[in-house]
């Protein structure tokens, strides 16, 4: 084996022994450069090698030499090829890398001819920190998994789009089942702007990103390592033009992480384009489907005609390339789009579009404007687009209205059996109308004021008429005994989680069902919306109880003499239960919730708990301080009033501990109590609902039918019930309108055989 000393005192080969060159002709070559013991900034580069100083040249494998890997600053493309030598050394282990403090931002992939991204090229990778050993391991070398779609990255898309205001079409519109039932319920239904804190920060920082980008041309979001928003670390050195997909780069110095995002400006300019174009034209999802195409053929030839002429003038490719070199006028262009803005728009919005056009005018050469006032010119006139494309749409909802109530319960069964298709066995719904069923086959009468014998018995009544009872009571059932499961969304892509019933309880006033019927999947929020009502009708009524408890029963008192009992005042009971609707939360009825057991002692479900707590509490002493003034004062009345004594308060709170919870049997025997009041009203208010002469569903407006009905006397209440006699009618009310509607859908459906058996 070679001795290798010997190896390293071997001389270099001449140049003339590969190659022959000609006389007094300078010949280039190269010299390795080792790098000193300092580290190096700069990242690995190729330079021309400058020509040796001495013929004896250090060799890499030398004792005398410091181990350094070789740095090459650039190949020189003139250099010849040198033969590869016969003679091989014997193979030694290189000493590892000396770690480098490279720049911030550094590549240390090959750059590509294509466009960089995930799917072609290559990305910035990420460099190991200055401590690493191994700048090859995968645990420290990894690429940063970053979400492009969370929300403090600006969007590449307008938030006004194609794909938002398409909600807004008509023809969506019709096919949307939800917002057609909920214009049965709500005649003024209209669209508004969302103008939510998520949404107004989306805007601000997608348009941030526009003037970035217009005045510097770079388009870099950065972030720290926990994925914070950072100031901006741009990488548009290392990615100088603006990439399809966004590239990661990183920082180790600053440990910070830097996107290159795709440029956004010719995406803004050719959704502008398509908005102002599907805004412009709101006869052409109209036209064939719902009106004569003849009639309105003048102002469809005129709308086409304009679309051709924004065409014309609004070129996206040519108003890029002019923002580059900083040629774009936007004055004539916005002043021919306002023009044209201001024959569609209503009075309201044209101060806001001469806005737009004045912000455009002052971005004219030799004006005052800056690149900034033109972005603002674009964001003025899109959120002009939407609220006209608000406007159209809400006035197409007015005009249509009557065809849409005349034909709401078709289309709801319809919807309702293309969902379910026609396999489906509706087991929930079947047993919800045989409960209430037998529970109307129990009873002797139903009492309703527009009979002679001012009652209906259930027993004798043709079947179309018992179903129809067995709904009105059914849904009565599901708001005062709810399911102990919350209803399916109307929708698959609904965001928001369903309601959880008020009434939770073990003791049932009626058989519960486990789940909800399966027609009423329209009206699941509603349904939580009255049972949160008459939980609130129910704690009132059980206060108010407790009010009389204490007038007439505290410890220690004389025997109560029946003429004590008239004591009690209806104006005073008003009064109380304005001031316990004062005291108490938004939800009175929250105090039947159920008694959750959590493990966090500070969740935000316990907090809730305890204000409810609380409030209850607080109802409770003003109870006990109204009852005390009633029995009479006992003493100089003060600037409070009367003060309960201690025992009163106590007596007040074990009451209300005992009674006021879901599973008492005060509260059971008090909620059946006020249904049955509930159920006699609506059935006052909604019973007969079909036509006395051709016995067809009646096709009429619900809420009209309800509010022209004179006020229904609320007669026979239960003793107790009086203050609450506008409670009890405001709660039929929306109990009646609710269920005519679904009857006006589903009434075909229930009176097929099976129903009721």
């Amino acid at each position: 084996m070679d001795d290798p000393a010997h190896i390293n005192r071997r001389k270099r080969k001449a140049p003339s022994d590969d190659v022959q060159v000609q006389d007094n002709q300078p010949v280039d070559q190269p010299t390795i450069v080792l790098d000193s013991d300092a580290p190096s900034s700069a990242p690995r580069q190729l330079s021309d090698w400058p020509p040796p100083s001495s013929t004896h040249g250090s060799s890499p494998l030398s004792t005398e030499a410091v181990f350094k890997r070789p740095r090459l600053d650039k190949i020189q493309t003139s250099l010849r090829k040198r033969p590869s030598s016969t003679r091989k050394s014997p193979a030694k282990p290189r000493p590892p890398p000396t770690a480098r403090h490279g720049s911030d931002i550094e590549d240390l992939g090959l750059v590509s001819a294509a466009d960089p991204g995930p799917s072609s090229g290559s990305l910035l990778h990420l460099r190991p920190a200055p401590n690493s050993v191994d700048p090859s391991s995968p645990s420290v070398v990894d690429f940063f998994p970053i979400d492009t779609d969370l929300i403090h990255i600006p969007s590449l898309q307008p938030l006004v789009n194609r794909q938002t205001l398409k909600e807004l079409d008509l023809d969506v519109i019709l096919r949307n089942p939800q917002l057609r039932h909920d214009l049965l319920f709500d005649p003024g239904l209209q669209f508004r702007p969302t103008c939510s804190r998520r949404k107004r920060g989306m805007a601000e920082r997608y348009w941030a990103a526009i003037i970035q980008e217009v005045e510097t041309g770079c388009t870099c979001v950065s972030f720290d390592s926990r994925g914070k928003p950072h100031a901006v670390v741009c990488a548009c050195v290392q990615v100088p033009q603006p990439p399809s997909q966004p590239v990661v780069a990183y920082s180790s110095g600053l440990n910070v992480i830097t996107l290159r995002m795709p440029s956004r400006i010719r995406s803004l300019l050719s959704e502008f384009l398509e908005v102002l174009l599907l805004v412009i034209q709101p006869l052409s999802s109209v036209s064939g489907m719902y009106v004569n195409p003849n009639t309105l053929k003048s102002q469809m030839q005129e709308h086409t005609a304009q679309a051709a002429y924004v065409r014309s003038i609004f070129d996206p490719v040519l108003i890029e390339q002019e923002l580059k070199h900083e040629l774009f006028d936007p004055s004539g262009l916005f002043s021919a789009i306002g023009a044209i803005l201001k024959g569609h728009c209503a009075p309201m919005r044209d101060r806001a579009v001469e806005a737009m056009v004045q912000a455009a005018r002052a971005c004219a050469p030799g004006g005052t404007g800056r690149k900034r006032d033109a972005v603002a010119a674009v964001r003025m006139c899109l959120e002009i687009l939407e609220l006209m494309k608000l406007d159209i749409a809400n006035h197409q909802l007015q005009t249509l209205r009557p065809f849409l109530m005349r034909t709401s319960g078709q289309f709801e069964l319809k919807a309702f059996r293309n969902r379910k298709g026609s396999e489906c066995s509706l087991r929930s719904t079947r047993e919800w109308l045989h409960l209430a069923h037998a529970d109307l086959m129990t009873r002797e009468s139903i009492p309703h004021p527009g009979y002679p014998s001012s009652s209906l018995c259930y027993n004798t009544l043709p079947r179309n008429q018992q179903t129809f009872l067995a709904v009105l009571k059914g849904t009565i059932d599901l708001i005062f005994d709810p399911p102990e499961t919350s209803p399916p969304p109307a929708s698959p892509s609904s965001s928001s989680p369903p309601p959880t019933p008020i009434f939770q309880t073990t003791t049932p006033t009626v058989a519960r069902l486990p789940a909800h019927p399966e027609t009423v999947y329209l009206d699941s929020t509603r349904l939580a919306a009255l049972s949160a009502d008459a939980a609130d009708v129910t704690a009132i009524y059980m206060f108010l109880l407790l009010y009389r408890q204490l007038i007439h029963s505290e410890p220690g008192d004389s025997p109560v003499s029946p003429q004590d009992l008239t004591k009690v005042e209806d104006v005073d009971l008003i009064r109380l239960k304005t001031e316990i609707r004062d005291i108490g939360s938004a939800r009175l009825g929250y105090c039947f919730s159920s008694r959750l057991v959590s493990d966090e002692i500070d969740s935000p479900r316990e907090k809730d708990q305890e204000k409810e707590r609380s409030a209850k509490q607080d109802i409770v002493l003003q109870v006990a301080k109204r009852a005390k003034e009633a029995r009479g004062p006992s003493a100089p009345s003060s600037p409070i009033g009367e003060v309960p004594d201690e025992s009163m308060v106590h007596l007040a709170q074990r009451w209300a501990d005992s009674n006021i919870h879901p599973d008492s049997s005060l509260c059971t025997m008090l909620r059946r109590r006020l249904r049955d009041v509930v159920f006699n009203s609506v059935v006052a208010q909604a019973y007969p609902g079909r036509d006395s002469t051709s016995g067809k569903p009646s096709t009429i407006d619900f809420l009209s039918c309800i509010q022209n009905r004179p006020p229904h006397t609320l007669s026979n209440l239960a003793t107790g019930m009086e203050p609450l006699a506008e409670e009890i009618r405001t709660l039929s009310e929306k109990i009646s309108r609710l269920a005519l509607i679904h009857l006006n859908a589903y009434l075909p459906l229930y009176e097929q055989d099976g129903f009721l058996a």
